[in-house]
């Protein structure tokens, strides 16, 4: 006899993972496992479809192709969730907001700069002062992160 045990000589488990049994009598018949069946002898067959082949010469393939894309597009934005007109000028509104401030702050720092930078052209000791302010300022900064009980990442 082979080392392997055959099925009924296996015993048979309850729902605990870990062996027993469900049930509280322990003398009574156990009902057979759930999701086994006998063997059929057979493979068992393949649950894909199979794709026809491709019929037509090249370019009907392809306008086939493109017409299948396009469909599938115009299914896609058929699903999408518009916006009312009244949504739709809200945030055309805060983007406009937003676009606008931002050009603004973007514009008073190149001003800052360009000026600084006219200012340390005519006199360099005021150029040298800002830029040692930023170092020691940043050297700082860096000091005060990089000693606190955080984790570095």
């Amino acid at each position: 006899m082979s080392t392997q045990k055959t099925a009924d000589e296996k015993p048979k488990r309850g729902w605990w993972p870990f062996g027993g049994s469900s049930s509280s009598d322990e003398g009574a018949e156990a009902e057979p496992e759930r999701g086994v069946s006998a063997r059929k002898g057979r493979a068992t067959p393949g649950r894909r479809a199979t794709e026809p082949e491709e019929s037509g010469n090249i370019v009907v393939r392809s306008v086939t192709g493109i017409r299948e894309y396009i469909e599938g597009v115009q299914s896609e934005i058929n699903k999408v969730a518009w916006p009312s007109r009244e949504e739709t000028r809200r945030l055309s509104l805060i983007v406009l907001v937003a676009t606008l401030l931002s050009s603004l702050v973007l514009g008073l720092i190149t001003l800052a700069y360009s000026e600084l930078f006219r200012i340390g052209v005519n006199q360099p000791l005021i150029f040298l002062g800002f830029f040692v302010g930023v170092i020691v300022i940043g050297f700082v900064l860096y000091r005060r992160t990089s000693h606190s009980d955080r984790p570095s990442y």
